[in-house]
């Protein structure tokens, strides 16, 4: 078993069961430590701690670390949460980060709330990234919702868009569906088709007081 915690020679303790595949099942308690999960190895159950994690396996489960790495053979069925995620993998799960790198290999399904987003992958979810999103010419989205301030598109976007600064096409981008900007760039052989409307920001909703009710006793004279 290739499980491994950082500075530490100590292996954890398992139960292993072996399946009618090649794979391992391995069931072990929540792990609090650097973490390097292998290939053909199955964990059920969450981790959490403040180191990080490697997912070259499949892990059954929630993760909430400082820095999750999935690679290409890794699988995650759960939600993350963390500072920094790089994936080139698949997720079946939400994402909650401040930094997400999705690779070429990298796919995402369900929802997606960074800050800073690279795609190089797909993602079939909704999308918010508070900051920017920068999707490269390998990059594919289908969304019911993509906002962020900021968006750079070189590869291909479907569905509904909402750039509260600035939408920017390059050559190689595609966005087709329901847009919203408050500024548009696009360059030669960049492709925007669908709707469009300008951004206007929210109205924040104000609360209507309640009169006060006042309680008196009239006096008869």
């Amino acid at each position: 078993m290739a499980f491994f915690a950082k500075g530490k020679e100590k292996e954890e303790k398992a139960t292993v069961t072996k399946t009618t595949t090649a794979t391992t099942t391995v069931k072990v308690p929540p792990i609090s430590v650097g973490t390097e999960i292998s290939k053909n190895i199955t964990i059920e159950g969450n981790i959490t701690g403040t180191d990080s994690v490697k997912i070259e396996g499949t892990l059954i489960g929630n993760i909430e670390v400082n820095h999750v790495t999935i690679g290409k053979n890794g699988t995650v069925r759960g939600s993350i949460i963390a500072q920094k995620v790089t994936n080139s993998g698949r997720v079946e799960g939400e994402i909650t980060c401040n930094d997400l790198n999705i690779m070429q290999t990298g796919y995402i399904t369900q929802k997606i709330h960074a800050n800073i987003v690279i795609l190089s992958g797909e993602i079939l979810g909704e999308v918010l990234a508070e900051t920017s999103i920068n999707i490269t010419p390998t990059g594919k989205i289908q969304t019911t919702s993509l906002r962020s301030k900021r968006i750079t598109v070189n590869g291909t976007v479907e569905g509904k868009l909402t750039a509260s600064e600035l939408l920017e096409v390059g050559s190689n981008g595609l966005v087709n569906g329901e847009i919203s900007v408050k500024n548009i760039k696009t360059d030669e052989g960049g492709r925007v088709i669908g709707s469009m409307a300008m951004y206007t920001e929210p109205t924040p909703t104000i609360k209507q007081k309640k009169p006060e009710v006042i309680e008196a006793t009239i006096e008869e004279k």
